[in-house]
């Protein structure tokens, strides 16, 4: 019989120690994401140029009649999407708009914010801003409205150098609706005592410190990629805004940070000259323009804001002198640390083209196995590192790090000098510069960039507007940033000499350096724990009874003054937008099942002797997806599949009768596709875990049309002809096994491990796919394969056996993705797809919904993982829910998780609202049959359960009261989150994919 429930919570050592743990969630995409991930999507950097505002006395004409936006510039990006960009001649505000398709319309309002302390001023602000404006003064009223207008809440997240607020509505109608009211939040928030105190910190009435904020920093500041980076950036950028932390360090949110100053930060930075509006999809500048006219009205007539000085003006110090540094973290074993190593780069305000030629050297440098930097420090018996990935942050000037992960404890001295070794012999031409892989490697970033605006255009051009918002400086500087590809195809052209002078200009054995070493320290984490027990102790006896009342008395009067709800007039006053007229990504299906009906592009559907499904979709470029049943492997050979994934993209092949070295084979594949990878179910599943319908294993290419017959071989190669090899095994093993440190880091990669291991049967990928399971299996296959002879040909025997079974023709299935219409006798190059010796099968994949896997006989019903690398704690709980995405009370149960869970519902304001965790969710997993209730980064994880656990019941009573707003802006918070699923074309292929997965129509969410 299944448990009733399932539990899993992870925490810190200092918080185990109290009668009331503290607990961390996943972050859905809801308020507030914060953070070094962010860090290293952007360009963020503000040039040293000042730019100066539109003529005040509207000298340019407006192309608009009775409009007071001028158009400044505009373009194409790369070639495909219409951008122009228009200042208001009344108040400087600035507004880009792309022509977009698609159902969404997505806005990102941005300003450039600049911090010289810890304090977190950007940061405390960003949340506070949500909390009631002029306007609007109640708490949640933005969210309640966003929803209403076909949105799922608002975004926002705050980064070094400028902080951005986002909202995606259905169609234009609801976001023109919210616009205004949005910006009226932006530019005049309440900013209220009683908001500071739930929202950014406070002190409980136990004597615990919590607040959103709080909760956000507490579970991030002391990891290692977190200390390391803030080290890097200290040293990299002494004096300079560019090494605050904006986020805020505990420290200072308990002792420094305070409303007063987070008034006056706002009155500094917040002003419609510092404000730019990037809005992205099918909607009209004149509309745009009507929407604003109020608002624009209500900036003027507040009257003169006085002198605006632009921040970044500071010109940063030279940095002239190397620094070596080591930076202990806590962690529960000393297995692997981290390594970082810095330098200045070019501007990004004055040398764009250089900050692209930068991108593609790091790429070239360390971006795959052939790799300079792969190759001899990772792609080896003894490697120095299990990866090394790059960053290449835009300031000004700009940063180049590169990161190499989960270094063995006994070699974190020894990485400088390995990669001085392998740059010397670079940068003296000992080792000539690869003419042709570089060139297959700018053709691929170039490539990539045209993909992401078909994958995702609006965080494109959103990103882009933001990089040109901080540091453009004229329309020659928008041009080139809206058209990389140009630079890319420029870059082509380039001389080695180039490349060997860019490469000593920047990154070269002479030039000053950072170097951080991040040490794994079990002794710190214990002091650490020490500490911040003994620092509670005595801020309760500081405090007393009479304080510790006091401090809860506060909170209580806070909640209640955030939760006064606002007039139900003002949550009518935005009209309810329509759904007709969605424009929707159109896209076809076919399948060999019914070969009489295809597209005459492929008629011969049955060809790749696999059942093939084919999607026929308005796109750039081609997805190939190979589906792998693997519900039949053995449970002796499942074990290996995770390492059979990583390698078989990674080894030999034969190739008519020649057989050609990984090296080859991985420079080539890179050159011929956009991108390439496998992994169990679909999605994008990191390393030790699966996606949805994880006994189907999925290797996929992305290519374009130009290569697609060249990609039918290379999908015919890796699963048939690639040649697995004890030297590439042993690698790809060791490789995996240090990653196992770097995983263990992860507090909440740990709980959902943990969960899914009580969960699933011994025979399900999510069992074998565990880093516990696997770092055992892949300790002792890499003793086995080191001691060679007959335990590493038998294991070589073992994971051959397991790769012919996967490749069955009845365990496969073909799925392309392409706009057949321009792709003329798609079907031919797939005749002859299938070896000689395999008989073809027409048979319909089986696909095992993960809710099959469930152990039935599971005994464990729940687990507490002490972890010392984390200061706040996560939790995962789940219980049997409805099975099937055909289930008649399915809706029903989405919006009764959507009405308690949603932006300033009652798990918004009860377990967030009094700080108790940064963020939480509940949600219904059809595919496995379970209901999940989790918290993320909770400085209470106890309280906060409780919370949860009473509102839940709560709302389950015959007498009930159900809140007729709520529940209508959960209905429009679903439409928004169903339509954003296919918002893109890249997002429409894969639900496309999933449609046939989950047994419903190709329209199932229209």
């Amino acid at each position: 019989m299944t448990p009733p429930f399932l539990g899993v919570f992870s925490a810190s050592s200092v918080i185990r120690i109290h009668t009331q743990p503290t607990g961390v969630p996943p972050p859905p995409l809801t308020h507030y994401i914060f953070g070094l991930d962010f860090r290293l999507c952007f360009t963020q950097i503000f040039g040293n140029q000042k730019i100066e505002m539109a003529p005040a006395d509207g000298s340019t004409a407006s192309p608009f009649p009775r409009s007071n936006f001028e158009l400044v510039c505009e373009g194409k990006s790369n070639d495909l999407l219409d951008v122009k960009k228009y200042r208001s001649r009344r108040t400087g505000l600035t507004v880009v708009i792309a022509d977009v398709s698609g159902p969404v319309v997505s806005g990102y309002f941005v300003l450039a914010t600049e911090a010289h302390d810890d304090d977190g001023l950007p940061h405390t602000l960003e949340h506070l801003i949500f909390l009631g404006s002029e306007k609007y003064p109640y708490k949640g009223v933005l969210d309640l409205l966003a929803n209403r207008c076909l949105a799922s809440g608002t975004n926002a997240w705050t980064d070094t150098d400028h902080t951005c607020y986002t909202m995606t509505t259905v169609g234009s109608e609801g976001f023109l609706s919210l616009m205004p009211i949005y910006l009226d939040h932006i530019l005049y928030p309440t900013l209220s005592d009683e908001g500071f105190i739930t929202e950014v910190h406070h002190i409980d009435g136990e004597g615990r410190d919590s607040g959103v904020v709080y909760c956000e920093m507490q579970g991030r500041e002391n990891s290692c990629e977190s200390l390391c980076h803030r080290a890097v950036l200290q040293a990299l950028y002494p004096g300079s805004g560019y090494s605050s932390e904006t986020g805020g360090i505990m420290h200072n949110l308990r002792t420094s940070t305070d409303n007063v100053k987070v008034r006056n930060f706002h009155k500094q930075f917040y002003r419609p000259e510092n404000l730019t509006l990037a809005i992205t999809g099918k909607v009209e500048a004149e509309q745009v323009f009507a929407a604003l006219a109020d608002f624009e009205n209500k900036i003027i007539a507040k009257g003169n804001r006085g002198a605006f000085v632009r921040p970044w003006q500071t010109e940063v110090q030279p940095f002239t002198k190397s620094v070596e540094q080591l930076v202990p973290f806590p962690c529960d074993e000393e297995s692997g640390g981290l390594v970082l190593l810095a330098w200045r780069g070019p501007s990004a305000a004055t040398d764009i083209y250089s900050i692209t030629a930068c991108s593609v050297m790091v790429k070239y440098l360390a971006d795959t196995p052939v790799s300079p930097l792969q190759r001899d420090m990772v792609e080896i018996k003894d490697p120095c590192a299990s990866n090394i990935s790059y960053i290449l942050i835009e300031n000004s000037p700009s940063a180049i790090l590169f990161c190499f992960e989960n270094v063995p404890v006994e070699k974190l001295d020894s990485v400088k000098e390995s990669f001085n070794n392998t740059m010397g012999n670079i940068l003296a031409e000992i080792e000539k510069i690869d003419e042709t892989r570089l060139k297959s490697v700018i053709n691929r970033q170039l490539l990539e960039t045209l993909s992401a605006l078909e994958s995702s255009p609006h965080d494109a051009i959103g990103f882009m507007a933001i990089a040109d918002m901080l540091y453009g400086r004229n329309q020659q500087d928008f041009q080139q940033r809206l058209n990389m590809v140009k630079d890319l195809r420029k870059l082509l052209e380039e001389p080695t000499s180039f490349w060997i002078q860019l490469l000593d200009q920047y990154i070269g054995l002479d030039v000053p350096f950072v170097l951080v070493k991040g040490q794994p320290s079990v002794e710190l984490k214990a002091k650490m724990t020490q500490e911040e027990e003994e620092r509670v102790q005595q801020q309760r006896a500081a405090l007393g009874e009479d304080g510790l009342k006091a401090k809860a008395d506060a909170i209580v009067a806070a909640m209640q003054k955030n939760d006064i709800p606002p007039p139900d007039e003002m949550l009518t006053s935005v009209p309810l937008p329509g759904v007709d007229g969605i424009n929707f990504h159109p896209i076809q299906s076919f399948c060999s099942n019914n070969p009489e009906v295809t597209h005459p592009n492929f008629s011969n559907i049955c060809a790749p002797g696999v059942m093939t499904y084919l999607l026929n979709v308005k796109s750039n470029f081609v997805y190939m997806f190979t589906l792998m049943d693997t519900s039949k492997i053995s449970s002796n050979l499942r074990i290996y599949l995770p390492l059979l994934l990583e390698t078989i993209l990674e080894s030999p092949v034969v190739r008519d009768g020649v057989l050609i070295p990984y090296e080859a084979v991985v420079a080539e594949l890179e050159s011929d596709t956009v991108s390439s990878s496998t992994a169990f179910g679909l999605g994008d599943p990191k390393r030790f875990s699966c996606g949805p319908f994880g006994q189907t294993a999925v290797l996929m290419l992305q290519l374009e049309p130009g290569k697609y017959e060249r990609c039918v071989k290379w999908m015919q190669e890796i699963l048939f002809h690639s040649q697995l090899t004890i030297e590439r095994l042993s690698v790809m093993a060791t490789k995996m096994v240090n990653d196992v440190a770097q995983a263990k880091r992860n507090a909440n990669s740990i709980s959902l491990a943990v969960l899914k291991s009580m969960m699933f049967c011994k025979e399900s990928n999510w069992h074998c796919s565990s880093m516990i399971r696997q770092h055992r299996t892949l300790t002792e296959v890499c003793s086995a394969l080191e001691a060679g002879g007959d335990n590493a040909k038998k294991f070589l025997d073992q994971i051959n056996q397991l790769r012919d079974e996967l490749v069955k023709p009845e365990n496969l299935s073909i799925t392309i993705a392409a706009n057949f219409d321009n792709l003329e006798n798609a079907d031919q190059p797939w005749t002859g797809f299938l070896p000689a010796n395999l008989e073809p099968s027409n048979k319909p994949l089986q696909i095992t919904a993960d809710c099959e896997l469930i152990d039935q006989c599971q005994t464990d019903r729940g687990s507490v993982v002490g972890l010392g690398c984390a200061e706040s704690a996560f939790l995962k709980y789940c219980c049997p829910s409805l099975v099937g995405y055909n289930h008649e009370d399915l809706p029903a149960m989405q919006l009764f998780s959507q009405y308690l869970s949603q932006l300033e519902g009652p798990l918004w304001k009860q377990v967030r609202g009094q700080g108790l965790t940064y963020s939480y969710n509940l949600y219904s997993d059809a595919n496995e049959g379970k209901l999940y209730f989790t918290l993320y980064r909770s400085t209470n994880v106890v309280a906060a359960f409780k919370e949860a656990k009473a509102i839940v019941e709560a709302q389950l009573q015959p007498d009930a009261v159900w809140d007729e707003t709520l529940l209508d802006s959960a209905r429009n918070s679903l439409v928004n989150e169903t339509i954003q699923s296919e918002r893109t074309v890249g997002e429409a292929v894969m639900n496309g994919l999933m449609t046939f997965f989950k047994r419903v129509h190709l329209n199932h969410n229209k």
